[in-house]
């Protein structure tokens, strides 16, 4: 582009080069200000992007079952960490590869009739590697399972993560919230999770995971009882999308819709087992003259909005910026 445009001051033209990476040579003050207002003169070898970064969600626990008729529900799975700024951002050096790991939502747990039920699993951290070394979100965690009885093993109480699971319903032994913001992060990157019922010999619903805007309510109890616990909110981002919502804990088939790159929880357990959570997202945003490729695996969705571009990185792999 340089050697037949630009770069005769001073220097040879064999020298000469400019590339979307760098300026090489020598420019007059007229081929500087034409670069500037074409997008091509480079002040910086970085690019600063905001930045939305989701975790994967953690699975909701399963139900406590009697002859195949459920009892007690399993605790709601939690919102995966959510990390968002349009401040500081995130730097990227121009024409470096950069490896992105998208976190996936943890499995649901199993219903059982006999004093085994599971909890669900915790969901799996997103990490972004950049220019200032790797910056990361907690997975959600896990949705405890629901129990008859004080004394069966299943881990009635919800986990720990970026958000807090929801605790298991129970006769007697209902489990208590996992606590959010496991990553010590500020701002925090979750809440806690509700806890579930010790219900007094009467049937109990799950408490809700928590959520990046809320923690998640405790379960109720008895046949006529409020439902399973609910999810605490979710946050919408500089996208416009919705994110990061906490799952409802088990009562009556109580179903959320927290679909894949949302870093959702998944529903805890009745009828049926507990949900798997909703995998996590990398969104950037950052000046329209920079462009964004996916390699090695990274699926990249871009936009443009006004004078910069959004790019929605939803499975795993390397990026690069031109």
């Amino acid at each position: 582009m340089g050697r037949t445009r630009f770069g005769h001051v001073g220097t040879k033209v064999k020298d000469i080069t400019q590339t979307n990476i760098e300026n090489s040579g020598v420019f007059d003050i007229h081929e500087v200000s034409i670069l500037t207002a074409e997008g091509n003169w480079r002040t910086s070898n970085a690019v600063n992007c905001d930045y939305i970064v989701v975790a994967g969600g953690g699975g909701g626990g399963g139900a406590r079952t009697h002859h195949g008729v459920a009892y007690h529900g399993g605790g709601g799975g939690a919102a995966g960490g959510y990390r968002e700024d349009t401040s500081t951002g995130l730097n990227f050096n121009l024409g470096v590869t950069y490896a992105i790991s998208i976190g996936g939502g943890g499995g649901g747990g199993n219903n059982s009739d006999n004093g085994t039920s599971t909890g669900g699993s915790k969901g799996n951290n997103t990490t972004v590697a950049h220019a200032g070394g790797t910056f990361s979100a907690t997975g959600g965690g896990l949705g405890g399972s629901a129990s008859g009885y004080s004394s069966e093993t299943g881990p009635r109480s919800g986990g720990a993560g970026g958000s807090g699971g929801g605790g298991g319903g129970s006769y007697n032994a209902g489990g208590s919230g996992g606590s959010g913001n496991q990553g010590g992060y500020t701002p925090a990157e979750g809440n806690n999770g509700g806890s579930g019922p010790g219900a007094n010999y009467q049937w109990s619903a799950g408490g809700g995971g928590g959520g990046a805007n809320a923690a998640g309510s405790n379960g109720g109890s008895g046949s006529s009882g409020r439902s399973g616990g609910e999810g605490g909110g979710g946050t919408t981002g500089f996208d416009s999308v919705l994110r990061a919502v906490g799952a409802h804990g088990g009562h009556h088939n109580k179903i959320d819709s927290n679909g894949a790159n949302t870093g959702g929880g998944g529903y805890g357990g009745w009828q049926s087992g507990g949900a798997s959570g909703a995998s996590g997202v990398v969104v950037l945003r950052y000046p329209s003259s920079a462009t964004l490729t996916g390699s090695n695996g990274a699926t990249v969705s871009t936009t443009t909005s006004g004078s910069n571009k959004i790019s929605t990185i939803t499975t795993s792999g390397d990026i690069t910026f031109g």
